[in-house]
């Protein structure tokens, strides 16, 4: 269903992409540092919109990279936990506490220790 919907908003996009240019096929002269260019502005329109989608992907794809990276580091920093500590984690689970409150309990009775 997911799928079907994206299909269906890219099909509306690109039927307003056609309209939008069908609108703007005027010529536009395109001033650049060194130079200018004549072009239809619906080119100067679609290369920024590329440009601008280009951008977005290309921080967005950086962004799931360092979240991979912490999750291949925390997977890491857990393995390595487990195997010091084997055997505690399947008696949290079977004591019915989670995981992260065991830990919680035990950082806080250490701190409370070291106050002392």
């Amino acid at each position: 269903m997911k799928k079907q919907w994206s299909l269906l908003f890219a099909l509306i996009f690109i039927l307003i992409v056609v309209l939008f240019s069908i609108g703007n096929v005027g010529y536009v002269t395109f001033n650049f540092l060194f130079g200018s260019v004549r072009l239809p502005l619906i080119l100067i329109i679609l290369g920024f919109f590329l440009l601008g989608a280009f951008l977005v992907g290309l921080f967005t794809y950086y962004k799931i990279y360092v979240q991979q990276r912490r999750i291949r580091k925390l997977k890491r920093e857990l393995q390595r936990l487990t195997e010091l500590h084997p055997g505690e984690g399947d008696q949290a689970a079977a004591d019915g506490t989670p995981d992260g409150e065991e830990k919680e309990t035990r950082a806080s009775r250490r701190r409370s220790l070291l106050k002392k």
